[in-house]
């Protein structure tokens, strides 16, 4: 046989071997063994299942019983509340004095007997320890506490100054604005230089004239449980809204304020968030076809509408709950709200949130959740929205801009609401600073506008020429908050646990009160003033609300 027939016969041959490996028994036996494998896994698959639901059901009980003790304990502190302010109004018609206090009464005298029993130090033995206290106390961190109080009157070496640019002073700033006489208290340039020259430092030695104390604390609310973030004063009537990181809202009458010995509690609270607020803006009767309302968002992302009644048509001490429910609600943000502004000559809403959108609503009167008009931001070159906006303020000289500042930009940015676009960017830093974001914005007098921020100055544009005009150093705390008063002659800036009072006639400081508690490293959160009068209220981390009034 040749090679080709032998290698012809070998391939049949192993052909025939491949063939009779697979038959029809094999074949089942593969199909049967897979599907055990199959049922196998489906079993596994159900049990596991089944865990995993018997896990769901057991959270969801959980979940259930927390929320009936959470509502179980609102029920049992509205209870304590009314139980406290019975006793209270049962002890002042009585005019007696409750068991506990003369207790605690006794035990402050004792106490105070027994520190006076105590060997005093002679004052020239103590004096040479003096130095070494005092380095103990700035060690341990309570040179505040046992630092006395600042007087209202300012030294000269510890005055900031106000940085200008070179080869120019207040002056120049007010004559190239065309704006009346620096003299005139109500001029629109509010940096009145009086008989200076223009070569004169503005930092110069002034003989002070100012009177004593022209800020004076005047009550101080203390019902809210976590650091009060935002309040609202409503001119038409003596109502005062505040929002809390305690999930609450409260409404307070101030009609009696000037009593200090006169307690001011919360004639209603709202309870319908379930996260942190930070935001509040109010509506007046004013605006056409709405009623009086208030805007609330927090760390929820939501925005909630309300209807309130007046002191006169709620009981303090009776049922609320026809007032707990919202008038709206929609879902805002995918994050946080920082900010809230309505303005009240368009009808119009600003939110601001973490989720670095600036978002336009409008304002009515109806229970459908309102449609977005426009959103803004700082963009990156593929147009996605990257940096989050710090704080935003409606322009006095034309209702249809607003401004804005962002955490990672030393820009300030203006927008046109009308076709939502960037219509202008003022620098006030070469380079992009975290350390320098605007915290808030403030109207000063009709074009323009002051700035806080983060590394202790306070910054003055002017929007027609679009250009910092001016610029105040507070020292190396951050500014959280400044406000004016109604003559735009006082601005008052928040910094640290301080509340500074700045005079712009003068351009000095005048006064330094004292704000808040600490806690968690934050002090005095926000400054708000009354459209109206001269009062204005500080907000601290220590759940506290201070009123205060100017002359």
């Amino acid at each position: 046989m040749s090679q080709e027939q032998v290698s012809i016969s070998t391939l049949i041959q192993k052909n025939a071997q491949q063939n009779t490996q697979y038959n029809w028994v094999g074949v089942l036996e593969f199909l049967h063994e897979q599907h055990k494998q199959v049922q196998y896994k489906d079993c596994e698959w159900a049990l596991e299942k089944s865990q995993m639901q018997q896990k769901i059901n057991e959270l969801e009980g959980v979940v259930k019983g927390q929320e009936r003790v959470i509502t179980d304990l609102g029920k049992r502190c509205k209870m304590l509340e009314v139980a406290l302010r019975q006793e209270r109004l049962k002890y002042q018609q009585n005019g007696q004095v409750p068991d506990y206090l003369n207790q605690l009464l006794k035990e402050n005298i004792e106490n105070q007997s027994q520190i006076q029993n105590y060997q005093t130090i002679p004052k020239r033995k103590a004096k040479p320890y003096r130095p070494l206290l005092q380095k103990i106390i700035q060690e341990v961190g309570l040179q505040s506490i046992f630092s006395p109080p600042s007087s209202p009157k300012m030294e000269h070496s510890n005055r900031p100054s106000v940085m200008l640019t070179p080869n120019q002073n207040v002056t120049s700033i007010v004559q190239n604005s065309g704006r009346q006489s620096p003299t005139n208290m109500n001029s629109t340039s509010g940096f009145p230089t009086h008989s200076r020259s223009k070569s004169q430092n503005i930092n110069e030695e002034q003989p002070q004239t100012v009177s004593k104390d022209p800020v004076q604390l005047q009550n101080t609310l203390r019902h809210h449980l976590d650091g009060v973030r935002d309040a609202y004063f409503f001119n038409n009537m003596t109502i005062l809204a505040t929002v809390s990181e305690d999930c609450q809202l409260k409404l307070w009458d101030y009609q009696n304020y000037q009593q200090q010995q006169n307690q001011i509690e919360p004639y209603l609270t709202l309870r319908d968030h379930t996260g942190p607020l930070f935001a509040i803006a109010g509506i007046e009767q004013r605006l056409k076809g709405i009623q009086n309302a208030i805007f609330s968002a927090g760390a929820e992302g939501a925005i909630k509408m309300w209807y309130f009644p007046l002191p006169d048509e709620c009981d303090q001490l009776g049922q609320t709950e026809e007032f707990q429910q919202c008038k709206m609600t929609w879902q805002a943000h995918q994050d946080a709200i920082w900010q809230l502004k309505v303005n009240s000559q368009q009808n119009l809403l600003l939110s601001s949130a973490a989720d670095s959108l600036i978002k336009l609503w409008p304002v009515q009167d109806s229970q459908t959740e309102p449609k977005q008009l426009y959103q803004f931001g700082q963009k990156n070159q593929y147009g996605h929205f990257v940096d989050s906006p710090t704080a935003i303020a409606w322009l006095q000289h034309n209702p249809n801009l607003f401004a804005s500042g962002f955490m990672n930009s030393s820009l300030l940015s203006i927008f046109d609401t009308e076709n939502g676009r960037n219509v202008q960017n003022i620098k006030y830093l070469q380079e992009n600073n975290s350390q320098a974001q605007i915290n808030q914005l403030t109207q000063f007098q009709q074009s323009c506008l002051i700035s806080s921020h983060d590394d202790g100055k306070l910054r003055i544009f002017d929007l027609q020429q679009s250009k910092l005009i001016s610029q105040i150093i507070c020292g190396n705390e951050p500014i959280t908050s400044a406000i004016t008063n109604l003559n735009n002659t006082i601005i008052y800036i928040a910094t640290g646990n301080v509340i500074k009072v700045w005079d712009t006639r003068r351009q000095q400081f005048i006064q330094e009160l004292q704000g808040h508690q600490s806690k968690y490293d934050e002090n005095i959160h926000n400054l708000v003033h009354h459209g109206s009068y001269n009062l204005f209220a500080s907000l601290g981390a220590d759940g506290q609300i201070k009123l205060f009034s100017s002359k």
